[in-house]
């Protein structure tokens, strides 16, 4: 039963434009954010790449308009969007892996 007095979990959902986690503090997606990206996304990757991707466009902005003069490393923010589902989903390292392996060669 839901009383007065109880909160609705708080989510791990970015503060813009820092890109950091509301809950936790950490930089967003956080370890708790990825899970639920995860599991949210588990029967449709490819809008999971997507929305991630729209994530690293407005924070690439958002990041820059803070610190103009302090561009970060590329990779590192691509790594924080877009790296980590690539490493985490199976899937999606067997396909990848399997459409590299029957290309021929250049």
């Amino acid at each position: 039963m839901v009383t007065a007095y109880d909160e609705p979990p708080q989510l791990h959902l970015p503060v813009r434009p820092l890109w950091l986690c509301r809950r936790c503090g950490q930089p967003w997606p956080c370890g708790a954010a990825k899970v639920a990206l995860l599991a949210e996304y588990r029967h449709n990757l490819v809008s999971l790449f997507l929305y991630l991707a729209s994530c690293l466009h407005d924070a690439i902005d958002d990041l820059h308009r803070l610190h103009p003069s302090d561009t970060g490393s590329t990779a590192n923010v691509f790594d924080r969007f877009l790296g980590w589902p690539a490493r985490h989903v199976r899937s999606y390292r067997l396909a990848t892996t399997t459409s590299l392996d029957e290309e021929e060669p250049l």
